[in-house]
């Protein structure tokens, strides 16, 4: 078992610098960007480049490791046996294999789910409603912390994206509600000798 966990901890490492360098590589890149197509790829590399780079560390460090690991720390490196593994299913009431065909059908359509809300409502609405519905029903979290969860990203996704960056986000197919936010948006017509 303990060699089986040594194996593991090394190809995380691994697969961790290799998406470190591969950030890294997205952030330098953007210097031969010109103007304001420079922020998009520095405001999403560098906090990624700095939580992987944190992970490495915590992976190396058995005091940070438990950071990394959820709950248990480092118990939760042993796999657990098929007893345990029912048990935690029925706890859990999840019922849906994680490999299952019901549960990849559930990913898909929270995906085409987020997509088409965000067609008709903008990224503005969307975010905020897919995020709770979201830790409600897949993450059971009680309702009131994920309303918190939901408002607090909310408020910094319009800092970094309205404030910060100034980037027009997609409003929505919805008529103009609040101009600039919700509403008001058009499609580019998909053919145009029509």
């Amino acid at each position: 078992m303990n060699l089986r966990m040594n194996r593991d901890r090394v190809l995380n490492l691994v697969v961790y610098a290799a998406l470190l360098v591969l950030t890294l590589s997205f952030v330098i890149g953007a210097r031969a960007y010109e103007g304001r197509m420079t922020l998009v790829p520095r405001v999403i590399g560098i906090p990624t480049a700095l939580l992987l780079a944190f992970i490495i560390v915590a992976e190396l460090s058995p005091r940070l490791r438990g950071l990394t690991h959820g709950r248990g720390g480092a118990a939760d490196d042993e796999a657990p046996s098929p007893e345990e593994s029912a048990q935690r299913q029925r706890e859990s009431g999840a019922g849906v294999d994680a490999g299952s065909w019901q549960r990849v059908l559930t990913v898909y359509g929270w995906l085409v789910g987020f997509f088409l809300l965000t067609l008709v409502v903008g990224f503005y609405v969307a975010v905020p409603i897919f995020l709770f519905a979201f830790l409600v029903r897949e993450s059971q979290v009680a309702p009131v912390r994920a309303a918190v969860v939901t408002v607090v990203v909310l408020l910094l996704f319009l800092l970094i994206f309205d404030l910060v960056l100034d980037l027009a986000l997609w409003r929505g197919l919805l008529p103009r509600i609040l101009p600039g936010y919700i509403g008001g948006g058009s499609l580019p017509p998909l053919y145009r000798g029509l």
